[in-house]
């Protein structure tokens, strides 16, 4: 019997051809019409610094002397029009405070200072205040618990197993008004509308219950927790909420480090979920799921889960089939190490989600730019300062440029009387960040971010586990 076997011809010059049988995208070898290791030619699109022979081979760059090339705008460089590095002139970004700027378009102020001729708005400036959140505060949300207009802030808190919630008196100041009891360690938390009442309800990941806690809003007040049990010795570290699915219903998946597995839990629509689905992550045994995110993906209106493994340093990603399945396992190397704590949003304001991760122990932040197909860019590193350790990370635009930035809470095992407690790294726009402007004080756990004093600027909180309290920074920016 004959059987059609897929072939690509390569000649080179003189030297004769090659024929490769049935070359694939996803072969781990440079093969067939590629110019690159599984890309250009006819597979995906070569990143920068990847060999090429046309543009058309190159995502996002152009081909330059072989090698995929970044253009300008986003090539590091002061080029073309620029009045500083990637920003200003007629075609880049706005830039930020303290950048060259030769008239005030140049600016996200809108403000170019003549003299100098420098953007207005450098100082990106806090001014902090300190309230107690429990014995070794470990995961912050921000959400409007009693409906009365202003962003208030729940700590879970490790020690003594109980959630804090602290009221917002509309002026960025604290009072602690509820102690709920938790599962044993609570290290992970989230809100969302589990009933579909309109007001926030609260759920904690139990590291050492082994359990999810549910909190329902009833009135502007938490019920006591309803427990459902994840997985026995599981260690259930965080959560991660959205529809999975597709009944209209938010569900919450925890992720379990030490059974390398993620529970999912259906939810109804009273706001009471059903019994754990555990799903396995990575490898048993060589795989750690510290923390997960979900979001659309691949844009077929079907929600995707992320996974972030400690112990392979990857992001592990499955698409939805949306009716509670998923797809199989593709992982992302996030080239920084000790990657706690993954979250999804849209950093190049492309309209896709894409993946940020914090890297405790190299440092450093990966953000992986999604294609809007589900798939990821190689990550790109952008430093938290030595030593600072970052635990967990968010988002906000704190200079107000239409950018994204992030904020990390940085931890540290040796504890001196101040050191990092978070790091603030403005947006570019690329994925790329700007010199983080790191804040002292004592080492943080979670981090949030809300207009705490309604002036519509974002300011954050840290946990800080080291002396049992929140740090409130306000944003005094310009």
């Amino acid at each position: 019997m004959w059987r059609l076997v897929a072939a690509v011809v390569v000649c080179v010059g003189l030297s004769g051809c090659v024929v490769y049988l049935n070359p694939l995208c996803t072969d781990a070898i440079s093969n067939g019409t590629e110019t690159d290791v599984d890309c250009g030619g006819g597979c995906n699109r070569c990143e920068i610094g990847d060999s090429c022979q046309v543009d058309a081979d190159c995502e996002d760059s152009t081909c330059e002397r072989g090698k995929c090339t970044a253009l300008p705008c986003f090539n590091g460089e002061t080029t073309e029009d620029e009045t500083d590095i990637d920003c200003g002139g007629p075609a880049c970004r706005t830039c930020s405070g303290g950048r060259h700027c030769e008239v005030g378009a140049d600016c996200a102020s809108g403000i170019c200072q003549p003299e100098i001729n420098t953007c207005a708005g450098l100082a990106l400036s806090f001014t902090d205040a300190t309230y107690p959140a429990g014995n070794k505060p470990y995961s912050l949300a921000t959400v409007d618990i009693d409906g009365d207009g202003d962003i208030d802030l729940l700590s879970a808190e490790e020690i003594n197993s109980q959630l804090w919630v602290l009221s917002n008196d509309g002026t960025g100041s604290f009072q602690n008004v509820a102690m709920l009891s938790t599962g044993t360690f609570p290290t992970g938390s989230g809100v969302g509308d589990f009933n579909g009442d309109g007001v926030p309800d609260v759920v904690t990941a139990d590291y050492r219950g082994d359990s999810i806690s549910v909190f329902a809003n009833v009135g502007g007040t938490l019920s006591p927790r309803v427990a459902y049990p994840t997985v026995a010795g599981g260690e259930t570290s965080n959560v991660a909420l959205g529809d999975l699915n597709g009944d209209g219903n938010l569900d919450v998946a925890a992720t379990n480090q030490s059974r390398a597995s993620v529970s999912l839990f259906f939810g109804a629509v009273d706001g009471t979920f059903g019994p754990a689905v555990d799903i396995p992550v990575g490898l048993t045994g060589a795989s750690h799921p510290y923390s997960a995110a979900i979001a659309d993906f691949n844009g077929d209106g079907r929600n995707d889960l992320a996974i972030a493994d400690t112990q392979s340093l990857t992001i592990i990603v499955r698409l939805g089939n949306g009716d509670g399945t998923l797809q199989p396992e593709v992982a992302y190397p996030t080239r920084g190490s000790g990657d706690l704590s993954v979250i999804t949003d849209d950093v190049n304001g492309d309209g896709r989600p894409d993946l940020i991760c914090a890297n405790r122990q190299s440092n450093n932040v990966s953000v992986l730019l999604g294609r809007g197909d589900g798939t990821f860019r190689r990550p790109v590193l952008s430093t938290t300062r030595a030593e600072t350790g970052p635990y967990t990370v968010a988002t906000a635009d704190f200079n107000n440029d239409g950018v994204l930035d992030l904020v990390t809470g940085n931890y540290k095992t040796e504890m001196p009387a101040a050191i990092s407690n978070s790091s603030v790294l403005l947006g570019i726009g690329n994925g790329n960040f700007e010199a983080p402007r790191v804040l002292e004080g004592f080492p943080s756990y979670g981090v949030a971010v809300g207009d705490f004093n309604a002036d519509g600027k974002p300011d954050f909180a840290a946990a800080n586990f080291a002396n049992q309290t929140v740090t409130i920074q306000i944003n005094t920016s310009p």
